[in-house]
């Protein structure tokens, strides 16, 4: 069925205008984006510059920092980063088997019917009774 030349001139209105708003949001973003950064920027720049040449507690806090090694800072940091995500790897791929493991099976049975299981568990993991 066709459309009449008055519902696509009103399509062609509503998309125009979906179109427009959708720019107006996307400049709005931007701005309140880059508003936020040159703000936080200048209340850091305005506290620096209202404790430059004084003595304060700041002082103490610096020199802490100043005492940690930096190397050590950096190798825990990624060490810790680096158990975090193995662990969530983990995880997912545990995730990921248990969502598609009963596709899987069933697919496999379709195939050759006479198969025998792992007789993992639903995750993958090995059963507790066969553990050591």
């Amino acid at each position: 069925m066709a459309k009449s030349k008055a519902q696509l001139e009103a399509e062609n209105r509503i998309l125009r205008q979906s179109r427009v708003a959708e720019g107006i949001i996307s400049v709005l973003q931007a701005a309140i984006r880059w508003g936020a950064i040159v703000c936080i920027t200048r209340y850091i720049y305005l506290t620096i510059s209202k404790l430059a040449g004084q003595q304060t507690s700041a002082d103490i806090g610096v020199g802490f920092l100043a005492d940690v090694n930096v190397s050590v800072f950096v190798a825990w940091t990624l060490g810790s980063a680096g158990v975090i995500y193995g662990y969530y790897q983990n995880r997912l791929r545990k995730d990921t088997v248990e969502r598609l493991q009963g596709r899987i099976q069933a697919l496999e049975l379709k195939l050759d019917p006479n198969r025998s299981s792992s007789r993992l568990t639903k995750r993958g993991d090995t059963r507790p009774e066969d553990q050591l």
